[in-house]
């Protein structure tokens, strides 16, 4: 009888979400790389360490996302969105050094600059494409994990430990130009980003499917840049 019970609430839950409510989960991506950095930085009790690690910190952010989603059903979509900035913002602002927080300004600031002239592009050539905040969210998301990370590795001291990010700014510094492994990062990043919205984003028939897709494609910069960011200001003084 429970099982039939849940069961019909989720069949109701599923028929009345719409795109727009799929794509207010983009931000919670950050909540997962805050998540992990803050366990790199903190001792953190043992319950907290398990639930934090990559890839439960996915679930468990993800658990906390349906729980609250389901509370607040009623409540206008995209509510979620504008706290997950705030607390992103507090958790980089925290920062134990003043030229981290510049630092981390620096990549934040750049990466908003890059998206707008890009998407501006972009937008002027696909003015048909659908899911423009979205899309651009997905643009700005790896952007921003590029310039957190071109700014750890020229100003900080960090070392990049993505196998395939590290791969492509390896090749890219063969060219021997100053930070050239960065800028084919940075590249890469905006083609993938691009290419992506493009396929998704470029039909008047996207639905739900192609904004979850979207939210994913984001995620996966949104969560490492975030992680970068939390990182830095935990770690680097």
């Amino acid at each position: 009888m429970i099982r039939a019970a849940v069961r019909r609430s989720l069949r109701s839950w599923e028929t009345g979400m719409t795109p727009a409510m799929v794509a207010s989960t983009f931000p919670w991506f950050g909540v997962v790389g805050a998540a992990y950095a803050t366990r790199q930085a903190v001792a953190l009790p043992r319950l907290l360490d398990l639930l934090f690690r990559p890839p439960a910190a996915y679930l468990t952010v993800g658990s906390v996302v349906v729980l609250l989603w389901v509370a607040v059903d009623r409540v206008r979509p995209g509510a979620q969105a504008p706290v997950t900035i705030a607390g992103g913002l507090a958790l980089d602002l925290f920062s134990r050094g003043s030229e981290v927080l510049l630092w981390n300004g620096v990549a934040v600031a750049f990466a908003l600059g890059a998206t707008a002239v890009v998407w501006g592009v972009y937008r002027w050539r696909e003015s048909d494409a659908v899911w423009v905040g979205l899309g651009s969210g997905v643009l700005f998301a790896h952007v921003l994990d590029a310039a957190t990370t071109g700014v750890g590795l020229a100003a900080l001291g960090t070392v990049e430990r993505n196998p395939i990010a590290a791969s492509i700014i390896a090749i890219g510094d063969t060219a021997a130009l100053a930070h050239s492994g960065i800028a084919a990062f940075l590249g890469v990043k905006i083609a993938v980003a691009l290419a992506t919205v493009s396929m998704l984003a470029g039909s008047a028939e996207s639905g739900r499917e192609e904004a979850a897709l979207l939210v994913v494609a984001g995620g996966v910069g949104l969560a490492p840049a975030v992680h970068n960011l939390v990182l830095f200001s935990l770690t680097v003084s």
